[in-house]
Parts: C-alpha cells; structure tokens; sequence
C-alpha cells in the first residue's frame, strides 16, 4: 500500500504534527495494526513520546482499546514501566476506562 510505498522511499516514521503526535502514535490510537506492523519493521523507535501528554504508543492504543495493537507493541518490547506526562502508565489507561480486553493484553 501506500504507507509501505512511503517507507520504502525513506519516509521519516519519527516525524511529528504541529500538536506532537506522530503517524505511529495515530495508528495505534485508531487500532491500525498492519500501520503498526509496518513501521515496527521499518525501525521505529517503539518507545517514542509524542503528543500533548507525551505518551507513547502503547499508551495510546490502550487509551483508545485497541487489545490487538496493544499486544503487538507489548510483544515488539514496549516498555509498559513508562509513564505519560500525568504519570499514568499504559496499564493504567487501560484499567482506567474499562478496557478489560487491553488490561488481559497486558497480562498475557
């Protein structure tokens, strides 16, 4: 697809929006698995900050119940010890807002 078109020519994964937020960190929050997939391949740094509360990937997927990609990023070695600007770490996301299927993620 496009995105891996993009990749392949060089495009830079780390690159932020004028808010901080990187293609990934969107990716992960809308549950784009095979996005995530991609650029795990294409070397992205998993545990990035981006946004206005320097979360990283992990954290928004689980914000956002996305168990699938929170899986996946848990399985690539996201660093679940991180915490948002609000000192909030993934998991407790996930157990905040009732997303019992991304707190099983994180237990697997």
């Amino acid at each position: 697809g496009l995105a891996d078109a993009l990749l392949q020519r060089g495009a830079d994964v780390s690159l932020k929006s004028s808010d901080g937020a990187t293609a990934l960190s969107l990716a992960a929050g809308i549950g784009r698995e095979k996005l995530v997939e991609l650029a795990l391949r294409h070397g992205v740094e998993i545990n990035q900050r981006c946004g206005s509360s320097s979360g990283t990937m992990l954290m928004y997927a689980a914000y956002f119940n996305r168990p699938a990609v929170v899986l996946r990023l848990l399985r690539a070695g996201a660093d679940t010890k991180l915490r948002s600007e609000d000192g909030k770490s993934a998991l407790h996301w996930a157990k905040e807002n009732g997303h019992a299927a991304c707190v099983e993620a994180f237990r697997q």
